[in-house]
């Protein structure tokens, strides 16, 4: 019998499989049954900044005709936003109490603020590990790639100062270098990077002229950017461990990713579709393949074709590029 246990940022998973931050992980019953399915870990519903700022605002506009001082406004917001935190505060310490996988809170940020004592609460609330979500579009012209970047770095740095639990990053595969990128995040005390977040997209309604959502799910081949880079970096990176996200809808993904050298994966979108006995499915496939394969522990093969550990390394860089075009 196969052994799927793996171990990422230090944690201690009995599968490879996580589910990702999403509706699947948003209550206490939900993530009761992420659990029953057979998750390795989950990562709790992303608290955004902006809707904690919304809300607040919301509330203030609500009561605008009982608000005649600005004292009062602010206690109005400030009361709003907290009450979202302790929800938050809240679920983390039940999901501790309640499950015996890891627990991995998950903030998404836009700036440094209040969040890096956010990190703190919820650190004390007792999750494994922190994911911090950062999501900005360089759509400004007058900032440049490498300010944005810092600004990143300087809130990872802050937040790896203010919190000792594991800490990961979900990130967009958008960088100027990605590599260099990552490398600057384990210096600085990062200990997983998930490659890649799915960010929403706009779309048009052409019926109406008006803006509407985006496909909200990855497609099945979405997985093969993760791939690529995870095959890149994994080998390089000694201290960081590196999940695929995006695209994750089969067992047979599941196992490219760890032979791409990732040590977990996040699914969200195939579970959502097809319901959380997708996770059952994707272990039995891992099981046999290990099987039929001779491995094991998942060990024994993970990062078996990344770049390094390769004969000829430029085949996950330029050379596929070049057979195309050639077509041989």
């Amino acid at each position: 019998m196969c052994d799927l246990h793996t171990t990422y940022m230090g944690l201690r998973l009995d599968n490879p499989i996580i589910v990702s931050s999403g509706p699947l992980t948003a209550s206490l019953d939900s993530l009761k049954k992420c659990e029953d399915a057979g998750a390795g870990a989950v990562v709790l519903k992303s608290i955004f900044e902006e809707q904690i700022e919304r809300q607040g605002s919301q509330a203030v506009e609500e009561q605008d005709e009982y608000l005649s001082h600005a004292d009062a406004e602010a206690f109005v917001s400030g009361h709003t936003k907290e009450k979202a935190v302790e929800d938050y505060l809240l679920l983390i310490s039940q999901a501790k109490q309640s499950l015996g996988i890891p627990v991995i809170a998950s903030v998404n940020a836009k700036s440094d603020g209040a969040w890096i004592d956010y990190a703190k609460r919820f650190a004390k609330a007792g999750c494994d590990a922190l994911e911090i979500n950062y999501y900005v579009i360089g759509a400004d012209s007058k900032v440049t790639g490498e300010k944005m970047e810092k600004q990143f770095v300087s809130l990872v740095r802050k937040t790896r100062k203010a919190v000792s639990i594991p800490l990961a990053l979900k990130l967009g595969p958008n960088y100027t270098s990605l590599a260099n990128l990552l490398h600057t995040f384990e210096d600085a005390g990062v200990n997983g990077a998930v490659l890649f977040n799915r960010f929403f997209q706009n779309d048009i309604d052409i019926d109406r002229i008006s803006l509407k959502q985006g496909l909200p799910l990855s497609g099945e081949q979405d997985y093969l950017n993760s791939l690529r880079w995870i095959a890149l970096m994994s080998a390089e990176l000694v201290h960081m461990d590196l999940c695929g996200s995006c695209g994750i809808w089969s067992g047979e993904t599941v196992v490219k990713e760890l032979l791409a050298g990732a040590k977990a994966v996040s699914i969200c979108s195939a579970a959502m579709k097809s319901g959380l006995q997708v996770i059952g499915k994707m272990r039995d496939v891992v099981g046999a393949w290990m099987d039929s394969h001779g491995y094991g522990t998942i060990g024994e093969f993970q990062g078996k074709l990344a770049q390094e550990h390769m004969s000829d390394p430029s085949l996950w860089e330029r050379s596929q590029y070049m057979k195309a075009l050639s077509g041989k």
